[in-house]
């Protein structure tokens, strides 16, 4: 005796039998692309389920269209790693992850950048082939004013051929003890590190601000000792006002007799921090690994006076030019100088009025205060001469032209 299957009324045939009234509703019309991708991942071993719910239809909509497309022999055709999964009934899921991202695969590598921002983006990696999305992200937002997604930078960065910065997983163990200093001047970092200009190696001293990360001296000298760290500071104090106490490591310059004398002298408190423990002076040290990845790693100096010049503007980029994540975006001249709170407000109001077309028009590199000041109708500069990079450029109602480089 054989016996017939029969299918499972459809919840409008229930409703029929009921002696309801309700009609079905109206359909969502999906175009031949969108089933061909739902059929596509229902080949590549996605459960029906997911397949419906990602692309916003219903089960019984996607039998259809599998029953139509089985029917027809338009079925797509399986890759060999999906046919070696419906042989052992158990899906692959990397080829159901693939085409997951095809189908939510964006059209333009920025997901709705525009050009403009596009090019931003890589004129920054460009200029700094070690910052990562977040930080140029924190870059954009500073000077242009623009909130971009992190994941739309990254997708930019990696459709022009760049490969992540960072690769390495957190680290184990306990977590790291933040410190800030709670003013400027209450405490500086200073600490030597090895270069090499030709053959010869040389070494520079850098002295951070703790609260504000601010360079507020450096030295490029032939060994690290203490009569260059006493020149140093007594060149950053003039200029910068005395520091409350300073923090160092046991390097052989900082522990001398001579640096010694000059702090109790000044009544400057001397912070020396454990043998092998560098973690205590970890922004300095951050400020050397950036010095040597962005310019000694990237440009090769044979001559003093050259590496010199370099330095000295590599020093004003990364105290007026470059924002800093960890203090909410700002660049260390910022909270050095307290303007932190004015910069923050006219980055919020260029945000909040959606302005950032006029960041767009404005020349490569304009600060965000003078866009700012554009927008409110404040007095706007016609005409400007400005050197930027050692280049000198005539800066003309919006537009710029490149004079050439300057000659010493």
């Amino acid at each position: 005796m054989s016996t017939i299957k029969t299918r499972e009324p459809t919840r409008a045939a229930k409703s029929a039998e009921r002696g309801g009234t309700r009609q079905p509703a109206k359909g969502r019309r999906f175009t031949l692309a969108q089933k061909v991708q739902a059929l596509t991942l229902v080949v590549a071993g996605m459960k029906r389920v997911q397949v419906a719910e990602a692309v916003g239809t219903t089960t019984e909509s996607l039998r259809r269209w599998v029953d139509e497309a089985e029917a027809n022999g338009t079925m797509p055709t399986p890759s060999s790693s999906t046919d070696r999964s419906a042989q052992t009934d158990e899906p692959e899921p990397e080829a159901a992850k693939a085409a997951s991202r095809a189908l939510y695969a964006p059209k333009d590598p920025g997901q709705g950048l525009s050009e403009a921002e596009q090019a931003a983006i890589l004129e920054l990696k460009k200029r700094h082939p070690s910052m990562g999305p977040a930080q140029i992200r924190a870059q954009l937002k500073r000077f242009k004013g623009w909130r971009l997604s992190v994941k739309a930078i990254a997708r930019v960065l990696r459709a022009h051929g760049y490969e992540p910065v960072h690769t390495h997983g957190r680290a184990q163990g306990p977590a790291p003890q933040r410190f800030e200093a709670p003013r400027r001047n209450a405490l500086w970092q200073m600490d030597f590190a090895e270069l090499r200009v030709g053959a010869a190696r040389l070494y520079v001293l850098l002295v951070l601000d703790d609260f504000s990360r601010f360079c507020v001296g450096y030295t490029l000298c032939e060994e690290p000792s203490a009569e260059v760290a006493v020149t140093t500071l007594e060149t950053a104090t003039a200029r910068h006002g005395k520091p409350e106490a300073v923090r160092t490591d046991r390097g052989g310059g900082f522990i001398s007799k001579e640096l010694t004398a000059y702090l109790e002298r000044e009544l400057i408190d001397h912070i020396v921090g454990r043998a092998y423990h560098p973690q205590g002076g970890g922004k300095v040290e951050s400020l050397v690994g950036t010095l040597k990845r962005e310019l000694w790693e990237v440009e090769h100096f044979d001559d003093w006076t050259v590496a010199a010049r370099r330095l000295d503007a590599f020093i004003a980029d990364y105290n007026e030019r470059r924002a800093y994540m960890g203090i909410d975006g700002l660049t260390p001249a910022d909270r050095f100088f307290a303007r932190a709170d004015r910069v923050l407000a006219t980055i919020d109001a260029l945000s909040r009025r959606r302005n950032g077309a006029l960041a767009m028009q404005a020349p490569g590199g304009t600060p965000v205060e003078e866009i700012a000041s554009a927008a409110s109708g404040a007095p706007l500069e016609v005409l400007r001469l400005v050197i930027v990079e050692g280049r000198m450029e005539l800066r003309l109602c919006g537009s710029r032209v490149i004079l050439g480089a300057v000659q010493s």
